[in-house]
């Protein structure tokens, strides 16, 4: 049983069994950049590529590769990775700490067999010679035990923990990606500029969420304050468009930010990105007696970069539906520079009653049109604009470890752990002091170490 058990730990520890799994993983994660994820992508722009692509889509969707990393197998290369890692992580620990704890005295045997090893003679006494190449060594920074006529010298031996420190960065970051892969919630939430929605399911646009996030949404409020179209910072650098947001508790802003390209902004986990924007115009549907009967703020969006945006719309219950296209212009009257232009909006609009068309026309802000027994009217327009928003537990926990990992390349790589051995033996009438020293890595930057260590030792105690 102890056989089996012993085998089957090693093929688990195997840097072998390591090597493949990610490299599987790395042709997955490129298969998963080429292949359209469903969970990472908009319904409508994932049901585009399936339209535009149906004999690929069909082929990918039969073999799993639309969702790749929620698939069985990647899961399972995954999870082998991380027993695999723990394995290795266990075995290398245990010969750590095996390490960290030995005594390890040594004798001439030993030491001469080293690379780095010297024999020195003198008249001196035993006990003296003992003493005195302590205090050199522990002068030169090592930690020295002393058994008998045996001395043992260490230095960073702590380094020792470096290549483990690295495995258990690894296992936690693979841990945290994964845990924050299936606790994580990421959305798009439109918002119409003056406009506040809570953080809720059914205010996102698009949602998807982990399995272990469990509708756990916090409800605050979020409210775009202001929108900017080219939006410029306290340097006056132009930053394209950005959104003045607003977080709300208890009906209060606990947090306002500018959010714009490369500037997020977050609040309990949760990070809000800047995303595309529009215009809304606001229509109104009213009786002769001018209470409203329907109407809402449409959201327009300019598809092809001309600075037109354009929306089709229903007005609720009422059987009306159309199509708009809005743009901001200014007056042609005068000569006008361009900053000094005030733009008004234009509305290029057609209404349908039941299919039947009732008006193509345009509309100016504040004009009306008679629609059978009712006036449809253009009263306002605000921007608006998609933010994308993000909770992710699992990110801190990436960060904690790859901080780790540096910690722990930098113990590698810099806190080398070094040793040194000494026997002082009697011969005839003199004393004879076997002294190695080897370090774990650089081995051949050690030698001038070693070499000023042996000077100095030559000229405490004198050579035959």
């Amino acid at each position: 049983m102890d056989f089996s058990i012993g085998k089957i730990a090693a093929v688990f520890s195997s840097r072998k069994l390591a090597m493949v799994l990610i490299t599987l993983i790395i042709v997955f994660s490129i298969i998963g950049t080429y292949v359209p994820q469903q969970s990472q992508l908009k319904p409508d722009v994932y049901d585009k590529w399936k339209s535009t692509n149906p004999e690929q889509a069909d082929i990918f969707e039969k073999l799993g590769f639309t969702h790749l990393y929620s698939s069985f197998i990647f899961l399972s290369i995954v999870a082998l990775l991380v027993v695999n890692t723990l394995f290795c992580t266990k075995t290398m620990l245990k010969s750590a700490f095996r390490r960290l704890n030995a005594q390890q005295f040594q004798k001439k045997a030993y030491i001469t067999g080293l690379e780095n090893s010297s024999v020195i003679k003198t008249k001196k006494d035993s006990n003296s010679v003992i003493s005195e190449t302590g205090s050199l060594l522990k002068s030169a920074g090592y930690k020295v035990r002393q058994q008998d006529n045996c001395i043992v010298a260490e230095k960073n031996r702590f380094g020792i923990l470096g290549t483990s420190l690295f495995h258990i960065s690894i296992l936690f970051i693979i841990i945290a990606v994964v845990y924050g892969s299936l606790g994580r919630m990421e959305g798009d939430m439109r918002l119409i500029e003056g406009q506040a929605l809570e953080e809720e399911h059914g205010n996102y646009m698009f949602i998807n969420e982990g399995p272990f996030f469990n509708e756990n949404h916090q409800g605050f409020g979020i409210s775009l304050e202001k929108f900017f179209p080219d939006y410029k910072d306290e340097t006056n650098t132009p930053r394209g468009a950005a959104g003045e947001l607003a977080v709300i508790e208890n009906g209060r802003n606990v947090k306002t930010d500018i959010v714009f390209s490369n500037h997020m902004m977050t609040y309990k986990g949760y990070t809000f990105l800047g995303n595309v924007y529009g215009l809304a115009p606001l229509l109104l549907l009213k009786n002769p007696d001018g209470t409203v009967y329907s109407g809402s703020y449409i959201t327009a969006s300019d598809l092809d970069n001309s600075g037109r945006y354009v929306a089709s719309f229903e007005m609720g219950n009422t059987g009306l539906d159309g199509g708009l296209m809005v743009y901001m212009t200014a007056p042609l009257t005068g000569k006008l520079m361009e900053s000094e232009a005030e733009k008004t909006p234009i509305l290029f609009l057609r209404v349908f009653d039941k299919g039947k068309q009732v008006y193509d026309g345009t509309l100016r802000l504040n004009e009306t049109v008679k629609i059978a027994d009712k006036y449809l009217g253009f009263y306002d327009i605000k921007y608006w604009s998609n933010f994308y928003v993000v909770k992710d537990d699992g990110t801190l926990l990436v960060y904690a470890g790859a901080g780790l990992m540096i910690l722990s390349l930098m113990v590698s790589f810099f806190i080398i752990p070094k040793r040194i051995w000494v026997e002082v033996v009697r011969n005839s009438d003199a004393m004879e002091i076997y002294i190695g020293g080897r370090a774990d890595k650089f081995r051949s930057l050690y030698e001038e170490e070693y070499s000023g260590i042996v000077d100095k030792m030559k000229r405490l105690h004198g050579t035959d």
